[in-house]
């Protein structure tokens, strides 16, 4: 079972061990959480993000996963409606932890979406309670590798769906509609 802690100033140093792959989506996604890009997101996008900790054993650093509110897209892209959205900025799992545990219910890569999942759920909820129908959100999305086939099926497998028509930068968009009525 994971640990979910939000993310604070004071974490880089613990995250320097983090090691989410050689592909160049995996560097990406260190990159973010190492660098100043994770802060200037918390701070100017008001970003959530959390480290997710293996509570089972010693307390090491899984992976994380960060969510956002968009300002006004297009969406669908490139010419949809303008459109305010709940955006995975990033999200990097450790590559020791990849298919781990062998028990899909326990998965790591599993917890953090059902995690992220369930949040995404409680700002879309509050978003509601807080702003007026034409700012609220029922959308979920995400940009994906057009090479990381991994992810893909994973965010598939939670619902997700490819929009045809985005291809920018080597990515793919994906959206989740999060069903806030039922």
């Amino acid at each position: 079972m994971l640990f979910a802690d939000e993310f604070t100033r004071n974490d880089p140093p613990f995250l320097a061990n983090l090691h989410c792959g050689d592909e160049a989506w995996s560097r990406a996604a260190m990159e973010w959480i190492n660098g100043s890009e994770v802060i200037d997101s918390i701070e100017s996008q008001q970003t959530k993000v959390w480290v997710y900790r293996n509570s089972e054993a010693d307390d090491s650093i899984v992976g994380f996963a960060s969510l956002t509110v968009t300002g006004w897209w297009r969406w669908p892209p490139p010419n949809g409606k303008r459109s305010r959205l709940l955006y995975i900025p990033q999200l990097g799992l450790d590559h020791k932890y990849r298919g781990k545990p062998r028990s899909p219910e326990f998965r790591y890569a599993n917890q953090i979406m059902e995690h992220l999942l369930g949040q995404a759920v409680v700002a879309a909820k509050q978003i509601q309670e807080d702003k007026p129908p034409k700012k609220h959100v029922e959308l979920l999305t995400l940009r994906v590798h057009r090479e990381n086939a991994a992810a893909q099926k994973l965010y598939q497998r939670y619902g997700f769906e490819f929009l045809p028509a985005f291809d920018e930068n080597d990515h793919l968009a994906m959206q989740h509609r999060l069903g806030l009525d039922s």
